[in-house]
């Protein structure tokens, strides 16, 4: 072990006998591990990596703890790194909170097991400065497992489960920005209302799986003719959106035509050939209230679809001077 500038002789002797007994320490915790873990699970833990890793995390433990000073940056990386040698598909702060204590519990017997005649406050700084470092690891694996199921159940309650994309809610929120970017900044943006022809003739003639099919692939083929600031949403059945940033109704109208060519060209579900119906309109050339808007690009979608033509532009007429509509 490096020699520790911080630790009195007798705390950093006993230290590095603990340091040179880091792999019996790490064997006696993986064995803990494997005693709790259901038996349907050991097969996928990654036991021949957590032999070969896990003596070096206990050294870097060991070696934090002879140094003395709380480093949050070092226990946050350590944290990370039992997390992640773990490999569980879904750990939870209190299987950190359980894997801490199982390794704590190993390091410390190895403790009694160094302490070869070591006065009884240099193996009780020992023991304190190992616990600080342990404690301070096992908060930050908890508070990185507790940060990253707050962010998955924000994903969760901001996309559609069967597209992944976006979702209602989130598109009102993303409204909300844009609409204060254009009230400060003057920036355009559109929306695009997309309906998918025959969906509902599609699941009853073939079943709700040939529809969700065809609902995937438009998403894709959205994400496909998107740009990556764009905002695609589904909004529920057969209707989605797209927040279009920086777009007036001209750019946002071939954009338009640029998905609607897309979903032609996929793959047919069940023999069915894909076609849409959109509607578009922007801001400010159709108003700056959102759910105006949304209204608006609704009634230009049916007017589409009611012409039979792919894209409508709210207040132009299909085929008019200011909309080359994409007929289909």
């Amino acid at each position: 072990m490096p020699e520790s500038r911080s630790s009195p002789p007798a705390v950093g002797a006993l230290l590095a006998r603990l340091h040179a007994a880091r792999e019996p320490i790490a064997k006696a915790w993986l064995l803990r591990l494997l005693e709790r873990t259901p038996l349907e699970q050991v097969r996928r833990l990654p036991t021949d990596r957590i032999a070969g890793e896990l003596p070096r995390l206990v050294a870097a433990i060991i070696e934090r703890s002879a140094d003395g000073a709380p480093d949050t940056r070092d226990e946050a990386q350590l944290a990370a790194l039992l997390v992640d040698l773990v490999g569980r598909e879904s750990s939870t702060p209190a299987d950190a909170a359980r894997d801490v204590a199982s390794l704590q519990a190993a390091i410390f017997a190895g403790l009694r097991r160094a302490d070869l005649g070591a006065d009884d406050e240099s193996f009780a700084e020992a023991g304190e400065r190992l616990s600080a470092t342990l404690a301070g690891i096992q908060l930050a694996a908890v508070e990185a497992l507790v940060d990253a199921r707050l962010r998955e159940l924000e994903r969760l309650a901001n996309t559609d489960p069967l597209t992944g994309l976006y979702n209602l809610r989130h598109l009102r929120r993303q409204l909300e920005q844009v609409a204060a970017v254009h009230e400060r900044y003057g920036h355009p943006f559109s929306l695009l209302l997309l309906d998918v022809d025959g969906l509902k003739r599609l699941n009853d003639a073939h079943g709700h799986a040939a529809g969700d099919r065809l609902l995937e692939q438009v998403a894709a083929a959205l994400r496909r003719s998107l740009r990556s600031v764009d905002v695609p949403v589904r909004l529920g059945g057969d209707e989605f959106c797209v927040l279009a940033v920086d777009q007036t109704a001209e750019s946002a109208e071939v954009l338009a035509q640029r998905v609607a060519g897309e979903v032609t060209r996929l793959e047919a579900p069940a023999g069915v050939r894909p076609s849409v119906s959109i509607g578009v309109v922007s801001c400010p050339r159709h108003g700056r209230d959102a759910g105006r808007l949304l209204e608006l690009a609704d009634e230009a979608m049916y007017r589409a679809k009611a012409a039979r033509v792919a894209v409508v532009v709210a207040g132009v007429e299909p085929g008019g001077p200011v909309s080359a509509v994409h007929a289909r």
